[in-house]
């Protein structure tokens, strides 16, 4: 439980630095994606469901955003990358257990 916590904590410095930084303050969707991806986080601490979530919402933020996206939210893409592939990876996994068994 503690670390759980630990980890929940650590995704919202991280997704706090990057929604003050300056190039991501002047773009209010980008503002708005992580506003509610933090608010989601601190409401249920499920931080690989937000995770993979934040993930996909700034790839696609990224395909039509490619020339002004800030470099803070890539930054954030490449830390939160790790729990989202494991998170994707189990539900995978459970989506398909039924099919290979």
């Amino acid at each position: 439980m503690k670390q759980k916590r630990e980890k929940v904590e650590r995704m919202l410095d991280q997704i706090s630095a990057a929604y003050g930084d300056a190039t991501v303050k002047a773009q209010p969707e980008l503002r708005q994606i992580l506003l509610q991806a933090a608010t989601q986080l601190d409401k249920n601490g499920e931080y690989q469901l937000v995770a993979t979530k934040l993930c996909k919402a700034l790839a696609l933020y990224y395909w039509t955003h490619q020339q002004d996206f800030p470099a803070a939210a890539g930054v954030l893409h490449q830390q939160l990358k790790g729990e989202a592939v494991k998170y994707d990876a189990t539900a995978m996994a459970a989506m398909m257990l039924p099919v290979w068994f």
